[in-house]
């Protein structure tokens, strides 16, 4: 944390604001949010300026320093709720609860979910209630702050929209419970949440700030942005349609895994303990443990570059008795380059192997990478930085572009910032899809086709079905735009007075090539409610059938709109509009 600076920029805000009709004008604040596993951030700007973004840096609890971010920690205490920078170093609190949002994906190693899952049953808390909580802070703090640089008047009678960021590896049930959680708080109270992932935050605030003089824009050049983070890694990778104004589209379609900086903390705590031994470690006091991680952070993660100058680290273990063959003297640990450059080695390569895989996707569709921009708290790292430029300077530079690995200024706030700059203008274009999506759906039985285990008999046609087949409408890597949707096509039919409102499930897959019917590698995304009670009743079929029982049937169509975080469904008959849709996502 720093000590706290003034903010000219805010005048400049202040004298665009005085004329501003309260009533009547359009402009807007808008806040993005970076809920991140191990610290969080908030930004904002004025539509009005949009131009400056301004990054909170106080915090309750920060003493009067500065931060970019506050731990996402959160403790509920007797006098109520204490979190970020108010939770000491010792004090009971949930941490890294962001990843019980998504417990289909791997957490790791430093993380127990069944611990975290033990706090929360403690507390009387679900997953859910926690990130509210969280969020509800985030969101107080942040009215707070914008109410003393603009006062209360401007903030309480101008519409405020958030831009929350969630990791692009995160499936729809995690993005919509992440944006449930921030309907719960005040977020939504004059604005929609839009959500948007997080690398697409970053390479709009990277590109856009390092865009026109750093970029030089041929038709087949890409970028390739790796936004290196506390948990996670995503990469994704942009093609320059044009730069005034800047306009992007993906690609090739975005990866990322869990193996953010955060697995160095648990490789270095895995070497003390083999420096140590077990015993010893876990005899160690807690305070000692905290110092030393601190000091690890603080004094050798963010410096180390493997330079020969580096040749050792001295280390706080504050209480630690004097050990010469453990290399422990007057509380402090020596740990050689070396060994640091062993912990960090395992958590390089992965990151490699996901560049790796951008730059050969990005390869196969006839295009060239031209850069790839480091972004994020890992990726603010001068020794990540070092090991990617050294491995693809020789096989990405040329005489034109000698400089393959940007690292932009800020870049630990990029996530946060480009979130802002969302809110305010459209520079993604299109997006590639992450999955195959399609419904669930019967046809007519055709032994020829369908599996005997799906055949069943339908009452009301008379005829043999075939359930739990699959239609596919959205093939994994189409590009799409914000501004088309996919029709899914649908008949139903209803006997006498039955219920008009419908049940479908929509389902995805990751694989190359997926099922034409339900099996293992398909997942639901969620189930679709759909009203029909306000469709005409003009708009039916009539029938009977054999038995003398009469039924209507309807033809509708589904609308789904993939955003860069989210998926939006209307339902249309004919073209128009009826009813409301619901998603009911799995659980």
């Amino acid at each position: 944390m720093n000590s706290p600076k003034s903010d000219a920029s805010l005048d400049n805000i202040a004298e665009k604001i005085k004329d501003v009709s309260i009533s009547g004008e359009a402009n807007r604040i808008v806040v993005g949010v970076d809920f991140g596993t191990t610290y969080s951030g908030v930004a904002w700007g004025y539509t009005g300026s949009p131009s400056e973004i301004h990054v909170i840096q106080s915090w309750p609890g920060g003493m009067n320093l500065t931060s970019p971010k506050v731990p996402s920690k959160i403790a509920y205490e007797k006098d109520g709720i204490k979190w970020g920078f108010q939770v000491k170093p010792f004090q009971n609190c949930i941490e890294c609860f962001k990843l019980c949002l998504d417990p289909n994906l791997r957490p790791p190693d430093f993380v127990s979910l069944p611990n975290i899952y033990a706090q929360l049953r403690q507390n009387d808390k679900l997953v859910q209630d926690v990130v509210r909580d969280y969020l509800q802070m985030l969101y107080d703090h942040t009215i707070t702050t914008l109410t003393r640089a603009l006062g209360s008047t401007f903030v309480d009678n101008t519409r405020i929209e958030f831009i929350l960021t969630c990791p692009a590896v995160w499936s729809d049930r995690s993005k919509n419970a992440t944006l449930q959680a921030a309907e719960g708080t005040g977020m939504a109270k004059s604005c929609k949440i839009r959500l948007i992932s997080e690398p697409e935050a970053a390479a709009i605030y990277t590109l856009k700030t390092m865009q026109p003089k750093n970029l030089q824009v041929t038709d087949d050049s890409c970028f390739v942005v790796c936004d290196a983070g506390g948990g996670t890694v995503d990469l994704i990778s942009y093609e320059i349609l044009q730069t005034d104004p800047l306009q992007v589209k993906e690609s090739v379609t975005g990866t990322g895994e869990l193996c953010g900086s955060a697995f160095l903390n648990r490789r270095f705590e895995s070497f003390v303990k083999e420096r140590l031994g077990s015993a010893a470690y876990y005899a160690m006091k807690e305070k000692t443990k905290i110092a030393a991680l601190k000091s690890w952070e603080e004094y050798v993660k963010r410096v180390f570059v493997d330079g020969e100058d580096q040749d050792v680290f001295p280390i706080q273990f504050p209480g630690l008795p004097d050990d010469e063959a453990r290399g422990i003297d007057c509380g402090f640990m020596t740990v050689t380059r070396e060994e640091v450059q062993a912990i960090f080695e395992p958590v390089i390569q992965e990151v490699v192997r996901l560049v790796d895989g951008q730059i050969t996707a990005v390869q196969s569709k006839g295009r060239q990478v031209k850069s790839i921009l480091l972004v994020g708290g890992f990726g603010s790292s001068e020794y990540l930085f070092m090991r990617l430029k050294n491995k693809y300077a020789d096989i990405l530079s040329t005489k034109d572009n000698p400089d393959v690995v940007l690292q932009p200024v800020d870049s630990w706030t990029a996530v946060v910032r480009g979130a802002v700059i969302r809110g305010m203008e459209t520079i993604v274009q299109t997006r590639k899809s992450r999955y195959h999506y399609g419904v669930k759906y019967w046809e007519y039985f055709d032994e020829n086709i369908h599996s005997e285990e799906h055949k069943y008999w339908d009452t009301t046609r008379e005829k043999w079905l075939a359930e739990n087949q699959i239609k596919w409408y959205i093939a994994k890597g189409t590009e799409m735009s914000e501004d088309e949707s996919i029709s899914f096509p649908f008949y139903i039919t209803f006997e006498g007075h039955h219920s008009r409102v419908l049940v479908d499930e929509l389902v995805c897959c990751q694989e190359t090539f997926p099922p034409k019917s339900i099996d293992s590698t398909v997942t639901t995304v969620c189930k679709l409610r759909s009203d029909l009670t306000t469709v005409p009743k003009a708009l039916y079929t009539k029938g009977r059938n054999s038995k003398d029982v009469e039924y209507e049937g309807l033809h509708f169509t589904m609308e789904m709109s993939v955003l860069s975080a989210a998926l939006l469904f209307e339902l249309r008959v004919d073209g128009v509009r009826y009813g409301e849709v619901t998603a009911d996502f799995a659980t």
